[in-house]
């Protein structure tokens, strides 16, 4: 990816069901911002964060990194359904909302497996996010 590509920008979001205490979000810009954000306190009902994004990015991943994601958002992340559910009260829902050119797709995973292409795009966004988001 040459330096006057565009990368992907990317959202993902893992809600739990009961509490909003380990909420998690992590975000990219197509500048190759990395942003991410964790919920230390419980919420209102119905509130997923108690604070904005952070101001500035956790880190900012070079050429390879966000070709590496441009590469996982390829592998089918956009012929995903836009929502995979199964029934329940507990558990947690995965968001991920892409763009990547002129292609934007968001998919909604609650208490389901996800599919292979979901799994790699949660899979690197966690690990280029580092502790305490990956694994």
């Amino acid at each position: 990816m040459s330096a006057d590509v565009i990368g992907p920008a990317i959202e993902f979001r893992r809600i739990q069901a009961i509490s909003s205490r380990g909420n998690l979000r992590i975000r990219t810009t197509a500048a190759g911002a990395l942003f991410a954000y964790v919920e230390r306190h419980d919420c209102p009902h119905g509130e997923p964060w108690s604070a904005p994004w952070p101001l500035q990015p956790l880190r900012r991943l070079n050429c390879a990194q966000q070709q590496q994601l441009a590469e996982a958002l390829e592998g089918g992340f956009f012929e995903l359904p836009e929502e995979i559910v199964t029934p329940g009260r507990d558990g947690y829902r995965d968001e991920i909302d892409a763009t990547l050119g002129e292609r934007r797709h968001s998919v909604m995973i609650e208490r389901s497996s996800p599919p292979a292409a979901f799994e790699r795009v949660r899979a690197l966004l966690l690990a280029l996010a580092g502790p305490p988001f990956h694994g």
